[in-house]
């Protein structure tokens, strides 16, 4: 337990070590190509502690930086959410994000990513993937973008049946292990609606390129500045999978808030 809290508090701590523009992450500017080498870095933070017989700790933390080097563009995103009660994890979850552009200001780009992501209240000991997309910016503008991408990525997963029905799970069940290659596609929406409100709205989907079974994760977050360096955040995270690797539900989603920090 007191990995987990130095983990999530390390995050917060290096949040005020860092100084730089406020920029959301994947929205670039439309000025043009400069030398400078410019970094930003945002963090959503949120930790409660409630005391009754044993101590329950729900903590989320999400951290993304971003590095522009001319016409190159790094973008690295991370997130860490767990919920301890006494001996026992009631929920693990969390993914490491890379994602790199290369002249990022194009209509048109190629985006090669990878991805690590665990959760064990679903059963996901571990999803790891990697590809590449085709990027299309459709507009942008200082209040205004919309972008989407398609490519081929691979896939490997391992699942459990920790989250399966008692009833559902088979006889001498072991984990289910998936090498696939899929097709990743995705809608971004961002609206800066005034100068201190800001809403993102995400659509992925992914599926076997020889069937027609996706996943469908939609994503939508609302920041809203309470200062210079501090906001709030309201995120709306859903995942709808036609064919689950275990038989859970389909549809599984989370809503948070958090405090926003950005140096």
């Amino acid at each position: 337990m007191n990995e987990k809290l130095l983990l999530g508090w390390l995050l917060v701590l290096l949040s005020f070590s860092l100084k730089g523009q406020i920029l959301n992450i994947d929205k670039t500017d439309t000025a043009d190509y400069v030398r400078q080498t410019r970094a930003s870095f945002n963090l959503n933070s949120g930790l409660e502690i409630d005391q009754q017989k044993q101590t329950l700790y729900d903590a989320t933390n999400t951290a993304e930086m971003m590095l522009q080097e001319y016409k190159e563009l790094f973008i690295l995103a991370a997130s860490y959410r767990f919920t301890y009660n006494g001996p026992d994890d009631i929920l693990n979850a969390g993914y490491i994000h890379l994602r790199y552009r290369h002249n990022y200001k194009d209509r048109i780009q190629a985006e090669p990513f990878a991805q690590y992501q665990w959760d064990n209240k679903r059963g996901i000991r571990y999803r790891a993937l990697g590809g590449i997309n085709a990027r299309y910016n459709f507009w942008k503008g200082d209040g205004f973008d919309l972008n989407c991408g398609v490519g081929p990525m691979y896939e490997t997963e391992k699942w459990d049946y920790t989250a399966v029905d008692s009833a559902k799970i088979p006889v001498n069940a072991l984990p289910v292990v998936n090498r696939l290659i899929k097709l990743n596609s995705y809608v971004r929406l961002d609206w800066k609606i005034t100068a201190n409100s800001d809403v993102t709205f995400n659509v992925f989907l992914q599926t076997r390129p020889d069937r027609f079974q996706p996943r469908i994760a939609p994503h939508a977050q609302w920041d809203i500045k309470a200062g210079k360096h501090v906001g709030f955040s309201i995120a709306f995270t859903g995942l709808y999978d036609t064919r689950p690797v275990v038989p859970i539900e389909k549809f599984y989603y989370s809503l948070s808030n958090s405090l926003l920090l950005s140096f």
